[in-house]
């Protein structure tokens, strides 16, 4: 393999990946052996395919960039957020996409956003300032564990803890990482919302993975408090034990 630092600014010269964590990029590198083509075709994938030019190009930073994403555009926020929010005084959300873009849902909450692709964190953060909301986006990666640790761990009140739509990616790169990560993140938070879809992003195909070995953990090792489907996406709740 060439030099990855290389490797990786080559990744990169396609806009749509210029801003996404160079961890993430050299991990994609590392499973396709150091081709790049095939590099940005997992990273497509997994990342810039919810990175339209509907989000990078929008002038008008409001709710309406949740009806452009892909991961988001089929949320019912009014009625997710009431479901799955209590009495929690922090939100932390990560692999967050444009989730923060739903502030307005989330009743005033602290809301941390933990996200890899800079240009939507960059579209959160301006977001939060131009409407002065108790948000942030961080950008960085979900597999710097030590750091998602840390920001869980130093955030203060009672936190719940998004994990929406991220475990397709979490696996591929490194298998059973969304156990791992679930299990250290629960030690320092009240509960976590854990999402997988359950039919094409078009809604015209119904998938037929049951996602036994994630189920199977959390009822092993956690108290569910809520299993749900809404709107092609399926929502459990727990907490640890």
């Amino acid at each position: 393999m060439n030099n990855l630092a290389e490797l990786i600014d080559k990744v990169k010269e396609k806009k749509e990946f210029s801003r996404l964590d160079d961890s993430i990029i050299g991990k994609a590198l590392e499973k396709s052996k150091g081709d790049v083509k095939e590099a940005r075709a997992v990273l497509r994938k997994y990342f810039s395919v919810f990175l339209t030019n509907k989000i990078i190009k929008a002038k008008v930073l409001d709710e309406d960039i949740l009806k452009r994403h892909i991961s988001s555009k089929n949320r019912d926020y009014e009625k997710l957020y009431p479901r799955i929010i209590e009495n929690e005084e922090a939100i932390i959300d990560l692999g967050a996409g444009v989730n923060g873009f739903s502030y307005n849902f989330m009743k005033d909450k602290k809301y941390l956003a933990y996200e890899a692709t800079g240009q939507l964190v960059d579209l959160m953060n301006n977001y939060f300032q131009k409407n002065k909301f108790n948000a942030n986006a961080i950008h960085r990666d979900l597999f710097d564990i030590h750091s998602v640790v840390n920001l869980v761990s130093k955030t203060s009140g009672k936190k719940i803890v998004f994990m929406f739509n991220i475990i397709d990616a979490l696996e591929f790169f490194e298998k059973d990482y969304t156990k791992k990560l679930i299990s250290e993140v629960s030690k320092n938070c009240e509960k976590i919302v854990l999402s997988w879809p359950t039919q094409s992003l078009s809604g015209r195909t119904k998938f037929l993975a049951s996602r036994n070995w994630i189920l199977e953990f959390i009822h092993e090792k956690f108290n569910v408090l809520d299993d749900f489907e809404m709107n092609g996406e399926r929502f459990i709740i727990f907490r640890k034990l």
